[in-house]
C-alpha cells in the first residue's frame, strides 16, 4: 500500500506545481538568464512550501480548511504586494549575458523568494484539500506510515516537475541574446504584476 500512496503523492506534487503561475515564470526566466541549476533552486523553494502545505492537509483536512478561512485575506494581500514588488524588480532590470553571475548565494536567494511566494498563497493548501478529496485520500492518516509516504511523494513529484521544466527551458539558453533577456524580463514582469493585482483586488474589494 505504501507504494500506492507514494505514486499518489508524486501525482499530487506534479499537479500542484505544474499550473503556470509566477513561480513557474520566475523559474523559467532564471533558467534562461542564469542556468538550469539556478532555475531548479527556485523550483525547490516552491517544492518545500508545497510539501509543507501537503503535510498540513494530510494531517488534518478540517484543520486545513479552517486555516484557509482565517489567513486567506491577509496572506492574499501580502502575497499580492510581494508579487507586485517582484514585477517592478523584473521590469527595471536588464540582464546581460556577459554579466551573469550564477552564484550559490543567488540560487539560495531565488529559492527563498519562491518559497515565500508559495507559502503566502493559502489557495495552495485549498488545492491540496480538493485534490485529496477528489482522489479519496481523506483517511490517509489512518494507515501506518502512509501519511509520511504520501508527503514524501508530494515533494518528489514537485521536484520532478521543476527538474523537467528547467531542463526543457535550458535547451533554449544557447539561442538567447541580450535583447531576448530584456524581453523575457518585461513579459514576466507584466504577467507577475497581473497575478499580484488580481490577488490584491480579490482580497481588498
Amino acid at each position: 500500500m505504501s507504494l500506492i500512496y507514494m505514486l499518489w503523492g508524486v501525482l499530487i506534487g506534479v499537479l500542484m506545481a505544474a499550473p503556470l503561475g509566477p513561480v513557474n515564470l520566475i523559474c523559467i526566466r532564471r533558467t534562461l538568464a542564469y542556468s538550469k541549476r539556478n532555475g531548479f533552486a527556485v523550483g525547490m523553494g516552491a517544492a518545500v512550501a508545497d510539501t509543507i502545505f501537503g503535510a498540513i492537509a494530510v494531517f488534518g483536512l478540517s484543520s486545513a480548511m479552517g486555516m484557509v478561512d482565517r489567513v486567506d485575506g491577509w496572506f492574499g494581500i501580502v502575497g499580492g504586494m510581494v508579487l507586485i514588488a517582484v514585477s517592478i524588480n523584473l521590469w527595471t532590470r536588464h540582464p546581460h549575458l556577459a554579466d551573469v553571475r550564477d552564484t550559490v548565494r543567488d540560487r539560495l536567494k531565488g529559492a527563498v523568494g519562491a518559497f515565500t511566494l508559495t507559502i503566502m498563497n493559502p489557495m495552495t493548501i485549498l488545492g491540496f484539500v480538493f485534490l485529496f478529496g477528489a482522489l479519496g485520500l481523506g483517511d490517509v492518516g489512518h494507515g501506518a506510515g502512509n501519511e509520511l509516504v504520501l508527503i514524501g511523494g508530494i515533494f518528489f513529484g514537485s521536484s520532478l516537475w521543476w527538474f523537467t521544466l528547467t531542463r526543457c527551458a535550458g535547451y533554449m539558453k544557447g539561442r538567447l541574446l541580450d535583447h531576448h533577456l530584456l524581453l523575457i524580463n518585461r513579459v514576466s514582469a507584466l504577467i507577475v504584476a497581473i497575478f499580484g493585482l488580481w490577488a490584491l483586488g480579490r482580497n481588498l474589494i
